[in-house]
C-alpha cells in the first residue's frame, strides 16, 4: 500500500501526562470513545500508552482513582515516523499483535494509526468507487 503513516493517522490524538490520575483517564476514554492514549511528557515525547486493558488491569488488582499513568502504562512504546511507509506500519500492528501505534515527528507525538484507520483508508483511498445503482 502506498502512502506514509502521515496518510492513515488519526491527527487529532488525545494524550496524557505521567501524573495524569487513573480516573481523569477513564473518564478521558469514555468521553473520547478511544481504546487507549499515548503518555507523553513535558517535550511531547512518548514515554508510554495507557489501554483500556490496562485500566481493567488496575482496577481489578484494586488501584485507587488517583493512580498516576506512570504506573499503569506500558513502556517502552513501539512508535513509527510520520514518513514510515505504510506497509512498515500494517506490519507493525500485525507483528507485535498492537492496536495503537503512535505517529511522532522529531520524537514529539503528531497522531496515531489504528486499524480503523488503515480500514479507511483502505476505503476511502484504495477501493474503486462502487457504481451507482439505479
Amino acid at each position: 500500500m502506498k502512502g506514509h503513516a502521515r496518510s492513515i493517522m488519526t491527527s487529532r490524538v488525545a494524550s496524557v501526562r505521567p501524573s495524569t490520575p487513573l480516573a481523569d483517564i477513564a473518564r478521558l476514554l469514555a468521553a473520547g470513545g478511544v481504546s487507549g492514549v499515548p503518555v507523553v511528557d513535558g517535550d511531547g515525547q512518548v514515554v508510554g500508552f495507557v489501554s483500556e486493558t490496562d485500566l481493567v488491569n488496575a482496577l481489578l488488582e484494586g488501584r485507587e482513582a488517583h493512580t498516576p499513568a506512570a504506573s499503569l502504562m506500558s513502556a517502552p512504546v513501539i512508535t513509527v515516523d510520520e514518513f514510515d511507509r505504510t506497509d512498515d506500519v500494517m506490519r507493525l500492528l500485525r507483528e507485535h499483535d498492537i492496536h495503537h501505534l503512535p505517529v511522532v515527528r522529531e520524537g514529539r507525538l503528531v497522531g496515531i494509526v489504528t486499524p480503523s484507520d488503515v480500514i479507511r483508508f483502505l476505503v476511502e483511498e484504495l477501493l474503486p468507487v462502487p457504481p451507482e445503482v439505479g
